[in-house]
């Protein structure tokens, strides 16, 4: 989202108070309420930014969160798996298809185990990396609406309502005061992206949780073969 460097309508407004001296100065409602409105408009305006990047935010926690929650769902199911094994609750049919698959399983057991605590640990790395980021760089973006209006109390727009009063310092000072906050927030928003952008599926899948991935599945498929000598 593109944010607006120079405020057209204030500057506007400014070059008339040069060219319309008296007309504009002399009406004193429309500069004071034009700016009142863009100061709104602005301020809606970063709000409205907030939000959306609130809302990208959520949804990349929540990628995140959901690939936690799956690791530890198939880690579980594994370690199930492992249990009944090694355990006794088995026909002794299972127990000499079993018998095949020994060594395999054994290795197994070592390395599911251990790629699933990379894996797990990089997902944590991730999320802490992404919360300790996106935390320091939303920071602002989350408070631009409150530091916009603030340019009215800070520039004192009031003055705009009277004759004979600095009007001109008033503008050059609310399009100075929006102009830099609009700023900080366009490199605030730019920083936010990028973080999110790592946040992708994608970039979830590291090379540990790959593998941990491959394992399990070449695991399933062992157990899949134990059970079907089993059952024949």
């Amino acid at each position: 989202m593109r944010i607006e460097w120079v405020t057209w309508l204030l500057l506007q407004s400014l070059l008339c108070v040069h060219c319309h001296f008296q007309r504009i100065w002399g009406q004193n409602g429309p500069l004071y309420e034009s700016t009142k409105q863009l100061i709104a408009k602005q301020g809606s305006r970063a709000a409205r930014i907030w939000n959306d990047t609130q809302q990208a935010i959520y949804e990349r926690s929540g990628i995140l969160q959901v690939a936690k929650d799956t690791l530890d769902d198939q880690q579980r199911k594994v370690s199930a798996r492992l249990e009944r094994f090694f355990g006794n609750e088995y026909s002794d049919e299972w127990r000499a298809c079993s018998k095949k698959h020994e060594l395999q399983v054994a290795h197994f057991n070592r390395e599911l185990v251990d790629k699933y605590s990379i894996c797990r640990n990089s997902l944590d790395h991730i999320m802490g990396h992404f919360q300790e980021e996106i935390v320091h760089e939303a920071d602002f973006l989350s408070k631009a609406s409150l530091e916009i209006a603030g340019v009215s109390k800070t520039c004192q727009t009031w003055q705009l309502k009277q004759f004979g009063l600095n009007h001109a310092g008033v503008l050059l000072c609310t399009v100075a005061g929006i102009g830099g906050i609009n700023q900080r927030m366009s490199g605030s928003l730019e920083l936010c992206d990028d973080i999110l952008l790592e946040m992708t599926q994608e970039d979830l899948d590291t090379p540990s949780c790959l593998f941990y991935h491959h394992l399990r599945m070449d695991f399933d498929e062992v157990f899949a073969q134990i059970e079907s000598c089993a059952v024949n």
